[in-house]
């Protein structure tokens, strides 16, 4: 086999590795852009959730039931009365949703 054979053939090995690369840097683009539409949703529902006010005992409990921060706790409360459509005045089936919800996550 002669020099330009040989590097005619790692020519060709060497361009069907660059296509792989290629084809995977796209799949991580979308990947990408997919979890970037998760994230800003779930923002977008922290954003609208900060107005809503939740009480200071219902914190204290998720915060000494699932050793979380008081931060944590209160994000929690503020998704479960916004996605579930729960009012705040509902009380323990707040908590409880929350508490459902941290324990899935």
């Amino acid at each position: 086999m002669t020099a330009a054979d040989e590097a005619k053939q790692l020519d060709s090995v060497t361009d069907m590795v660059h296509e792989k690369v290629a084809m995977d840097e796209s799949k991580a683009k979308d990947a990408m852009t997919a979890l970037g539409g998760t994230t800003s949703s779930s923002s977008a529902v922290g954003g609208s959730s900060s107005e809503i006010k939740v009480s200071k005992e219902d914190i204290e409990v998720i915060v000494s039931e699932m050793e979380v921060s008081e931060d944590v706790a209160i994000r929690a409360l503020r998704e479960v009365v916004v996605e579930e459509g729960l009012e705040v005045t509902t009380g323990n089936s707040v908590v409880a949703a929350a508490l459902r919800k941290l324990i899935v996550s």
